[in-house]
């Protein structure tokens, strides 16, 4: 019997194609993906909050705490003690009397969503993906789609989230003004206008909004559930006189008015980006600039594939695809867009300028600035 290895990007390490290697993969991916809804849940259902609230707790303590039936409860604590995510005082103690607590290290990751380590929102997309399984392999069988509504707040929601940790820390305050021309004409007069063209929930706005006390940012989205969310969150973040937002995509937008627009992570996501982007160049003043993230891919396809890579092409097959697949005609671009495809799309709308910016730089996107 032979075995095949080849080397990953990820780590160094060689992967044997094995029948016993990959049941051993699969077995330790199906472990972590009942993780992850364990993760959901607790998420979902408050019981991480109650934790860091309460301290240490018992299964009727935190049943209690979050109302939820208390077997349930000593359950899914018995389980996150179990896979390591929860401590437990005393494991030879009686099952209702055993106390768990949440390690310290652990709040920011699950409890805080503007942290950098803040990864529960990854699990609540997870969980989207798989609650629309049977619409989307009718829609495999068909060639269909399955629309963003059909996969509920919890991927809205959850979209906005993964990203806000960078825009609220860091967007208006280092990155942009890392970006040659922009700091600059934020900070000029007459106060600049940006637009935020497929805002989602608006954190790339308000991150601008914060940082730039001057400029009047423009969000544009054709999902009214997440304007409704970004207007939320504009008035908490005290920015609803200068930081608006409406349930339009941009083709009607005024012409050569804005001095800046930006595109987070949504480029691969529509139907007819080279039309958008179009429109997005004629929203610009003839000196404005367009700022493009969108995933870090590699420059050409590679198997096996990085860690980041591979969330790419897992989100592209249950999401992003499925989704633009839903409009005829559609680009049908998904998650991988990488850098060339970019540039194609970015000069086939009429920009002069399509650069691909290195750095600033981001662990799982990349930045493009475009300029008429």
């Amino acid at each position: 019997m032979t075995t095949e290895t080849h080397g990953t990007e990820t780590d160094g390490a060689e992967t044997e194609r094995t029948a016993d290697a990959f049941v051993g993969r699969i077995f330790e991916a199906s472990t972590g993906m009942l993780d992850v809804m364990s993760v959901y849940l607790g998420d979902q259902l408050g019981l991480y909050r109650a934790l860091h609230g309460g301290g240490r707790a018992t299964a009727g303590e935190l049943a209690a705490w979050g109302r939820i039936d208390q077997r349930y409860a000593r359950e899914w604590l018995e389980q996150q003690a179990a896979t390591g995510i929860l401590e437990v005082d005393d494991v030879a103690a009686p099952a209702e009397e055993r106390r768990y607590r949440l390690p310290d290290a652990y709040v920011e990751p699950l409890l805080d969503l503007d942290s950098p380590f803040s990864i529960a929102p990854l699990a609540r997309t997870v969980v989207a993906c798989a609650k629309v399984m049977p619409k989307l392999m009718e829609a495999y069988r068909t060639g269909g789609g399955v629309a963003w509504s059909d996969y509920g707040p919890d991927m809205i929601e959850a979209q906005g989230d993964f990203n806000r940790p960078w825009l609220v820390g860091s967007f208006g305050t280092e990155l942009l003004p890392a970006i040659a021309g922009i700091d600059e004409r934020l900070v000029a007069d007459p106060p600049a206008r940006v637009a935020d063209v497929a805002c989602g929930v608006g954190w790339a706005a308000i991150a601008i909004g914060r940082a730039y006390p001057k400029v009047r940012v423009d969000g544009f989205d054709p999902d009214r559930s997440s304007i409704d969310l970004a207007r939320r969150n504009a008035h908490d973040a005290g920015l609803s006189d200068r930081v608006t937002f409406k349930t339009s995509d941009v083709a009607n937008a005024e012409a050569g008015q804005y001095d800046l627009a930006v595109i987070i992570e949504a480029l691969h996501d529509m139907t007819q980006p080279v039309s958008v982007l179009a429109s997005v160049r004629r929203m610009l003043r003839p000196d404005g600039v367009a700022l493009v993230a969108d995933e870090k891919t590699e420059d050409a396809f590679t198997a096996p594939a990085s860690t980041t890579e591979r969330l790419a092409y897992g989100f592209s097959i249950f999401t992003c695809l499925p989704a633009a697949m839903t409009v005829r005609p559609t680009a049908a671009t998904g998650t991988v867009l990488r850098a060339d495809v970019v540039r194609r799309l970015g000069t086939e709308a009429g920009f002069q300028s399509v650069e691909r910016l290195d750095e600033p730089e981001l662990d799982m996107l990349r930045f493009y600035r475009m300029t008429p």
